[in-house]
């Protein structure tokens, strides 16, 4: 050994050199001489992948698969795109027998972070040293992995990681190129895997994808001969196992808090999906198999909500998405008492919480006492459980149940029942903003005549928008007019419970919501007058918030600055306009006077009588433009 081989004597010095080396680097070193080699060859070949993109194939030339039938034993860790790649350790990675680390199914693209445990780390760094993953062994593409494979020539003393060994021929070595079909790819792939598997006895950390776990032999050699098995997943299993919820624990906005001297604002982590099925029968005869699948997540979860549980209880801010009921469950049962909770929507699937879920229900009223913000407006929320907070909540300040106008309607509107309101009693009296539709009001004052396809047809001509004042509707008898009148008592009482919120600054009771992939159009008659051809998703079980009605119940509201009524069926005629400028001295805003109709949307002009703009507004809008100019109409 010369001189300057000595150095590596020292094993730990040996292992800090290595670690912090390329791959690109340790390739060069181990082309050194003998001592390099022997010393750096097992750091170079620890971990291996092998892309779909790869520009270089790995492994496919004569030079490569030689140095893959010498070096193969320093494998630890390996990563194919499909079984289909371990076909040149069928025969060239024979030696390739110390695997701890094997995914079959790798993605460059695919989320893994989080699902990896604190074993799974170790078995990540085997061979190399005691901690995670160093620079070394970061992921390189194409021939940063083996670049002597492709630029450096193997030396003449014979060294070289890749020159052609005597015993192996280029034509034993070389790959079919027929064109196989995906059946034959498939089958190839399941038996290649089988192979690596039969000879990797030390494997602990397998992924294999779907399919494969519909194969007897691959279930039974990973159920009977990997006996250090720890964790092992399907490709969709692993997939699945993502962020499944996201939460944040938080404090009010401008304050801080110390630990430990640290600054701390947030706390925030994910939940993982535990509760993905398992299709696989063959997994029934190996009980052990099917613990692993899931075990991995309820490990993981349980470090988060011991986290939660163990959180400072200063922490009294709550935000959640993409989220799994029983998850939202979990973290409001270990949070300590919260002021704020936001579920929020970040593109993936809405979250829905189950009227008869007890356990949810509870979760949430465990917070109502201190709760001052609500936030349900991305998820399809229980109206059981809405209620339950409003009556169970004296500190709730604002309230957001109405959804984003996300151009496409909700599985499940977030709404409040008005027959279960006028049977219960608000607790939530210091309420500012009121964001919540509210719905299953008997309305026989509408009739619904359906249009069919507006597309399909030129623009219909009707009356100018709006309700017609009072003395111009159609007069009610008989059946209709008490079922009118019922209609009304339940409206009032209503109206009553939200008059004693007399805190409210914002009133929403429409929506932004427009169902615009499958629309169905029609007209709707309010008491004989015909009003704007209107979508599907308009409410029309509704609040007329008409003074017949009961709007004047609504008096005590002298803090209120808007009113939105956008998408509803009501009837807020001049008189009623008129009122409410009399008795909320502080309204600035009104949205939805005009109905949205189909025409004026679709075609992108208003309809109604020919001429301006304006000769087709209805009287209460005009009255406001006329006399109360600083009322903005939305």
């Amino acid at each position: 050994m010369a001189p300057s081989d000595k150095v590596f004597d020292i094993f730990e010095l040996t292992q800090l050199i290595a670690e912090n080396l390329s791959q690109h680097d340790l390739a060069l070193c181990s082309l050194v001489n003998k001592s390099f080699l022997n010393t750096f060859a097992p750091h170079l070949w620890h971990s291996i992948t092998i892309h779909q993109n790869d520009s270089i194939p790995k492994f496919e030339t004569p030079e490569g698969r030689a140095g893959l039938l010498r070096n193969g034993h320093h494998i630890r860790v390996l990563r194919v795109y499909d079984p289909i790649a371990l076909e040149p350790f069928v025969e060239s990675g024979i030696t390739c027998t110390n695997l701890v680390f094997l995914d079959a199914t790798h993605r460059a693209d695919r989320y893994t972070g989080g699902v990896a445990t604190t074993r799974t780390l170790a078995m990540l760094s085997k061979g190399r040293s005691e901690g995670s993953l160093s620079v070394g062994q970061s992921q390189v593409s194409r021939t940063a992995y083996f670049p002597a494979m492709s630029v450096f020539p193997p030396p003449s003393t014979g060294t070289g990681l890749f020159d052609a060994s005597d015993s192996v021929t280029a034509g034993f070595l070389s790959p079919s190129k027929r064109v196989r079909s995906r059946a034959e790819l498939q089958s190839d792939g399941e038996t290649y895997l089988v192979s690596v598997l039969e000879r990797s006895p030390q494997l602990e950390f397998l992924v294999v994808p779907s399919h494969c776990l519909d194969c007897q032999s691959i279930v039974k050699v990973a159920g009977e001969s990997l006996l250090l098995l720890k964790e092992f997943y399907s490709e969709d299993d692993l997939w699945k196992r993502g962020p499944a919820t996201y939460f944040s624990l938080g404090v009010q906005s401008g304050r801080t808090q110390t630990q430990t001297g640290t600054v701390v604002v947030a706390m925030e982590g994910y939940l993982q999906c535990t509760d993905g099925e398992l299709l696989h029968p063959l997994l029934n005869d190996y009980p052990r198999l099917r613990e692993m699948q899931m075990g991995i997540s309820e490990r993981v979860n349980h470090d988060a909500l011991e986290g939660i549980r163990l959180a400072d209880r200063g922490f009294t801010h709550l935000n959640m998405s993409h989220g799994h009921p029983s998850h939202v469950t979990q973290i409001l049962m270990r949070a300590p008492p919260l002021k704020h909770i936001m579920l929020t929507l970040d593109g993936r699937a809405r979250i829905t919480y189950a009227s008869d879920n007890t356990a949810v229900k509870d979760a949430f009223l465990r917070h109502a006492p201190t709760l001052e913000y609500l936030s349900t407006a991305d998820c399809d929320f229980s109206k059981d459980i809405l209620h339950a907070i409003l009556c169970s909540s004296p500190t709730l300040r604002t309230l957001k149940a109405i959804e984003e106008d996300l151009g496409y309607r909700p599985y499940q509107d977030v709404e409040l029942d008005a027959l279960q309101i006028i049977d219960s009693s608000w607790a939530c009296n210091q309420v500012e903003v009121f964001e919540c539709k509210i719905l299953n009001v008997p309305r026989p004052d509408i009739v619904n005549i359906p249009l069919g396809d507006v597309f399909l047809v030129p623009p219909i001509p009707i009356p100018p928008p709006g309700p017609a004042t009072a003395q111009d509707q159609v007069p009610l008898s008989g059946i209709m007019l008490v079922a009118q009148q019922e209609s009304h008592a339940v409206q009032r009482r209503v109206l009553r419970q939200l008059g004693q919120l007399t805190h409210l600054q914002k009133l929403h009771l429409g929506k932004h919501c427009r169902d615009w992939d499958n629309p169905e159009y029609s007209r709707l008659e309010i008491r004989g007058i015909r009003t704007m051809a209107v979508d599907e998703y308009f409410d029309r079980n509704c609040l007329e918030l008409s003074l017949e009605s009961g709007l004047d119940e609504l008096a005590g509201l002298k803090q209120l600055e808007e009113l939105d009524v956008a998408q509803m069926a009501h009837r807020i005629g001049l008189v009623e306009v008129q009122w409410m400028v009399e008795n909320w001295p502080r309204l600035r805003t009104i949205s939805g006077l005009r109905y949205r109709d189909c025409d004026g949307e679709v075609y992108g002009y208003p309809v109604g009588v020919a001429g301006s703009l304006e000769e087709s507004e209805p009287e209460n809008v005009k009255w406001i433009r006329e006399n109360r100019p600083d009322i903005q109409l939305n």
